[in-house]
């Protein structure tokens, strides 16, 4: 009797994996960063809607952060939470689907919006759920091992589908070739969510039943104050200074995916090509950050901005010389990019780690991202009226230049591993 419980974790590790390379499948084939902005300008939608669907997103997702995270947290059970998240994402592609097959742009702009920002609500929903299920589920070298091999393996698959549906459709018109993808895309959803419940979930500890009341007791109003406070601490303000710029640095994907979509929308091989090269990024950044992590955060994030800032540079030279018509030009742009914002991601998350006091570290955090995604929502709204009014490639232009002051900036403000180790307290690192 006493080996169950251990065993029960054991058992949820496969699944789990099994889970994630799927759930890593269908965001890959149908990424709300890279997919849906290509299908909303092939179904001619506004540029302004197009861009302005990353800040729909992030509302949504500051509203689960700001409205839900306290009940996720005290919700015991979480498996079919995340099932049914997972379904809910394949409905809302769906919805947008079959309302473009209308033709009726109005009404295909108004489906976006609404698929964007429900996808940007049950995603961050999922996100918590998912934070506390496997941190619960699963030790931490087996969660290492599980991240990786969901980058590597979903990747693969990905790029498999994606060839494949690409030979299966070629002939067909871009709205046939189009839609396959999202249809395979929420095979996949409703698969992950299908084998996430075959795990078993274990119980938290009766202190967990005490959270609801202890949350109720919280006024609205704290959260905002919370936020004010940190600004009292110096590791707050210096992380800060160094965190602002790469939320320009994090809309790079969807805008280089915009740039692409405005220039091959119309090509049978755009969209794999686009879905290829994301998901080819992910498949190296994981050995490649790894590595370079190991030795310096900082080595990370600068060389991460610096190669945003030389593909921003070398995409908008040749958009604006008139030779930007090859697909494979704006394939290996997304794919630095992608390679490039996902060490960057992983890089200040470790660096944040570092530099945070234990006692502050969950206040931090949320007062973080709470700034960023407000930042991140009015610069996104802002660049899609400039890439509406203008051309995307002034939106390219503006991140490229923010870029190579966000390199520099973390050059100044994160130090090297070495450096942080001899000043580090006991337990910090």
């Amino acid at each position: 009797m006493t080996d169950s419980p251990p065993s029960q974790p054991k058992r949820n590790i496969p699944v789990l994996t099994g889970q994630s390379i799927l759930s890593q499948v269908a965001w890959t084939l149908g990424s709300p960063s890279i997919v849906l902005p290509f299908l909303a300008v092939s179904f001619e939608l506004p540029m302004f809607i197009a861009g302005a669907l990353v800040s729909i997103r992030m509302v949504g997702s500051m509203i689960s952060d700001i409205f839900l995270a306290q009940p996720i947290s005290a919700r015991q059970q979480k498996k079919r939470g995340i099932a049914l998240t997972e379904v809910c994402i394949g409905a809302c592609l769906v919805m947008a689907v079959l309302v473009a097959a209308t033709g009726f742009v109005p009404a295909i702009a108004l489906a976006f919006v609404a698929a964007f920002f429900v996808i940007g609500l049950i995603e961050e929903i999922q996100s918590l759920m998912l934070t506390d299920l496997i941190g619960d589920q699963v030790q931490s070298k087996s969660r290492m091992i599980m991240h990786y091999l969901q980058l590597g393996i979903g990747g693969l698959g990905a790029i498999g589908l994606a060839l494949l549906v690409h030979e299966v459709t070629k002939e067909n018109p871009p709205f046939s070739r189009h839609s396959t993808v999202i249809a395979v895309s929420v095979a996949f959803f409703v698969l992950s969510g299908l084998s996430i419940l075959a795990i078993s979930e274990i119980a938290r500890g009766d202190e967990v039943k005490d959270t609801p009341q202890r949350v109720r007791k919280r006024k609205f109003s704290e959260n905002f104050t919370d936020i004010a406070a940190m600004f009292d601490q110096a590791w707050f303000r210096r992380y800060l200074v160094m965190r602002l710029p790469l939320v320009v640095v994090s809309l790079s994907v969807p805008f280089f995916a915009l740039i692409a979509a405005e220039a091959h929308h119309a090509s049978a091989k755009g969209l794999t090509a686009m879905i290829i090269s994301s998901a080819s990024g992910y498949l190296v950044s994981a050995p490649l950050w790894q590595l370079v992590n190991m030795k310096s955060h900082r080595a990370v994030m600068v060389a991460g901005n610096l190669m945003v800032a030389a593909t921003g540079a070398t995409l908008v030279t040749v958009h604006f010389l008139g030779i930007d018509h090859a697909v494979h030009l704006h394939a290996i742009a997304l794919f630095v990019v992608t390679v490039a914002v996902t060490g960057i991601s992983g890089a200040r998350q470790l660096y944040y780690l570092d530099v945070a006091p234990k006692d502050q570290r969950v206040k931090g955090a949320a007062a973080i991202k709470s700034i960023c995604r407000i930042t991140a929502v009015i610069l996104s709204a802002a660049l899609a009226g400039v890439a509406h009014m203008h051309e995307v490639a002034w939106a390219i232009v503006f991140i490229t230049m923010v870029s190579l002051f966000a390199a520099l900036t973390c050059y100044r403000v994160v130090l090297p591993n070495a450096e942080k180790a001899k000043g580090a307290q006991p337990g910090q690192s």
